[in-house]
């Protein structure tokens, strides 16, 4: 189960970086399948990546870890061409997780320098154990969730491919405050 009074922490907390973190699609066909993880740092935390994703033990539950600032880091403009030669089988590098900052780009404009206005868990009703996680901002938002190869997320300007309502055959999903 995940932390609650550790996500309580972070409300309020204004992003200074923000990291895309893959695990390579290595021969994949879908966008929609890539294995995509979000890592904030805080400027309450400088030091910190705080990661939100799956747990990969049982593909369900989010996630929220703190690891190091990673040293080799891809720029931005990196990210769409590198995931279509990861999915096209034209890299040979070694597979290991990637981490690209994105904190000046577009897509997360309306994220980067902003404070985290509330976080929510999202599940499905009836049930107990929340699959996702949604950090909102005053005029954005980060939703982390499940896909079949690990973890997604999406914002209003990033890979806002709705993939949320594939959980709708399990029932209404639900946003609860924490």
């Amino acid at each position: 189960m995940i932390d609650l009074e550790k996500l309580k922490s972070l409300i309020s907390g204004t992003i200074e970086r923000i990291f895309l973190i893959v695990f390579p699609p290595d021969g994949e066909e879908l966008k929609s399948e890539i294995d995509i993880r979000f890592g904030i740092v805080l400027k309450e935390y400088p030091g910190e990546l705080i990661t939100i994703s799956t747990d990969l033990s049982d593909i369900w539950s989010p996630v929220l870890k703190v690891e190091p600032i990673p040293d080799n880091v891809y720029n931005e403009l990196m990210f769409d061409k590198r995931m279509r030669q990861w999915m096209n089988d034209e890299l040979k590098d070694e597979i290991a997780l990637e981490y690209y900052e994105v904190t000046y780009s577009d897509h997360f404009r309306n994220i980067a320098g902003n404070p985290i206005k509330e976080i929510q868990v999202v599940s499905i009703e009836g049930n107990q154990e929340p699959f996702g996680l949604k950090i909102l901002f005053e005029s954005d938002y980060i939703l982390s969730f499940p896909n079949s190869d690990g973890n997604t997320i999406e914002t209003k300007y990033f890979n806002k491919l709705d993939l949320i309502n594939r959980f709708k055959h399990l029932g209404n999903i639900i946003y609860t405050n924490v």
